[in-house]
């Protein structure tokens, strides 16, 4: 019998837009973000910030050096050239720039889903949320809470970010941290993500998953497993 529900955040309760996040970062001069950005696993930079390894200092300086250009060759040379916008060089993002190019990979929180989580502890489920991300994505998506009238600290029992717990996802280690700080019995706890390796990992922990379609309503799929 399932009591315990831990969700994932992105993908699964907060709707992404990874393609309009990329075009933001190319406007800006940094098409590296492409490289950067997996929806399995981030990358280099967005992957230390994802580990809390970073201050927003910091991340706006790292994705501002990788604000470089094209390469062209010459013969068994190579020559950059800057990148160009409207005949003339991108000059290299402000930090706002670069924390709007970021945040532009949310696309809201359907109030439906939030809910469903609320009406899922009302009925005695015990429901936590565990996410790789960042405090730039987590404070810009706190809107979407306060929009649905459900705060994260009502809505979840336990709320595991990977920037406060300096792991990510699918590290084996995030999840014996989640079972330990809970206390929850892995057969009686149900893992909804989007990503099929993190549900993996978690299954070698005796965790029930569901891996759910992006941008899906998977409300009723989730409650054929609470029969």
């Amino acid at each position: 019998m399932i009591r315990n529900i831990i969700f994932d955040f992105g993908g699964v309760l907060l709707d992404l837009r990874p393609d309009r996040c990329i075009e933001e970062f190319k406007k800006i001069g940094i098409p590296e973000i492409e490289q950067m950005l997996s929806m399995a696993h981030q990358q280099g930079v967005l992957d230390e910030m994802e580990r809390g390894q970073l201050s927003l200092q910091q991340f706006c300086d790292a994705m501002r050096a990788a604000h470089t250009g094209d390469f062209i060759h010459e013969g068994k040379f190579r020559r950059m050239i800057p990148f160009m916008k409207n005949g003339k060089p991108i000059p290299a993002p402000t930090n706002r720039q670069v924390i709007q190019a970021y945040t532009s990979m949310a696309d809201g929180i359907p109030p439906y889903k939030l809910d469903f989580v609320s009406q899922l502890s009302r009925e005695g489920y015990h429901v936590s949320a565990l996410s790789n991300t960042n405090p730039v994505h987590w404070g810009y998506c706190l809107r979407y809470f306060v929009e649905a009238g459900h705060m994260p600290t009502e809505l979840f029992e336990h709320l595991w970010l990977s920037c406060d717990l300096h792991l990510v996802k699918p590290d084996t280690e995030i999840f014996r941290v989640v079972l330990e700080q809970s206390g929850y019995v892995p057969e009686e706890t149900l893992f909804v993500d989007d990503n099929q390796h993190n549900c993996e990992v978690a299954e070698s922990f005796g965790i029930r998953t569901f891996c759910a379609p992006v941008r899906s309503d998977w409300t009723g799929q989730i409650r054929r497993y609470l029969i």
